[in-house]
C-alpha cells in the first residue's frame, strides 16, 4: 500500500486500484506495458510438431492436417497446399474427410465454445457451422460412409451421432467408468451400408464390451458379454462378418488404477 495527495494506492485479487480518501470511493487501474516482445511478432512456423491430427482423402491425391490450429490439406505428389481456414484467432482442430471427397468437417471454436464446421475441400464457398451438444471439447469426427451423419466423442466419454442436414445431434451411449487421458475414441467403425456403429464401452470391471448402434432403431445391442476385455471391431468389407480383439487375462495391464 502506498499513498499521497489524498489518494492511496493498494492491490487487491492481482490488480491495482487507486483510493481517493475525500471520496470515500475506489477504482480499478487499467494497466497496459507496450512492448515488442519477440513471441508476439509474425513469423513463420513449420515442423512436425506443429501436427495434431490428419486424415487422407478417398482418392489419396492429397492429406488434410491440423498445424497450429488451421485446417491445411497438402497434395501426395504435385501441386500447392492449401490453408482452407486461415484463422489466426480460433482454433481449428481434428479434420476428416467426406467419403465423396467434397467435404471437410473439422471442430472449430471461432464462435467462442466448440462447434463442427463443415467446408468444400477446396476452401471456396461457404462454411457450414453445427451446434455441439456435450461436455464443451470434441474429437475424432466421423463420416458415414453415404456422408449423411457424423458420429464424434466428447471430453466427458460420450459419442454421439449428427445429422449433417438437419443438424440434430442423437447420443448414443457412455462409458460407466472415466480412464486417464483427455478423450477416449469410443467409435470404432461403421458399417458399409452406413445403418451400423461398432463401437467400445468401458464397463464397471474396466473391460471394455463391444456394441453394435442401429441407425435406424436407435437402438445399441452387446455383442461380447464383458468377461473379455475387448477392442478395436471392425466390420469386414461384405458386412458379414464384426473383427475384434478380445482377451481374458488383461487384467492386471488395463486396470490403470490398482
Amino acid at each position: 500500500i502506498s499513498g499521497t495527495n489524498g489518494k492511496v494506492v493498494f492491490e487487491q485479487a492481482g490488480y491495482l486500484h487507486i483510493y481517493d480518501i475525500a471520496a470515500g470511493s475506489a477504482k480499478k487501474l487499467t494497466i497496459g506495458i507496450a512492448a515488442d516482445l519477440l513471441e508476439l511478432r509474425q513469423r513463420f512456423a513449420k515442423g512436425g510438431k506443429y501436427i495434431r491430427s490428419a486424415d487422407i482423402s478417398p482418392t489419396g491425391a492429397r492429406a488434410v492436417f491440423d498445424f497450429r490450429g488451421d485446417i491445411v490439406t497438402v497434395p501426395a505428389e504435385k501441386g500447392d497446399y492449401r490453408n482452407i481456414t486461415n484463422t489466426t484467432a480460433a482454433h481449428e482442430k481434428y479434420p476428416a474427410w467426406s467419403p465423396d471427397g467434397k467435404l471437410i468437417a473439422y471442430f472449430s471454436d471461432a464462435s467462442g465454445e466448440y462447434q463442427l464446421d463443415i467446408q468444400s475441400q477446396d476452401g471456396k464457398g461457404d462454411v457450414k457451422s453445427l451446434k455441439m451438444t456435450g461436455t464443451g471439447f470434441y474429437t475424432n469426427p466421423r463420416w458415414s460412409p453415404d456422408g449423411k451423419k457424423i458420429a464424434y466423442v466428447d471430453t466427458g466419454r460420450n459419442m454421439y451421432v449428427l445429422d449433417v442436414a438437419s443438424g440434430a445431434i442423437k447420443k448414443i451411449d457412455s462409458d460407466e467408468l472415466y480412464v486417464p487421458g483427455p478423450f477416449r475414441d469410443i467409435f470404432s467403425d461403421w458399417s458399409s451400408d452406413s445403418k451400423w456403429i461398432a463401437y467400445t464401452k468401458v464397463t464397471a470391471t474396466q473391460f471394455k464390451k463391444v456394441l453394435l448402434y442401429s441407425v435406424d432403431e436407435q437402438k445399441s445391442y452387446p455383442l461380447t458379454d464383458g468377461l473379455s476385455d475387448a477392442s478395436e471391431p471392425c466390420f469386414s468389407h461384405n458386412g458379414k462378418y464384426l473383427y475384434f480383439f478380445a482377451s481374458t487375462d488383461a487384467g492386471p495391464v488395463i486396470n490403470w488404477f490398482d
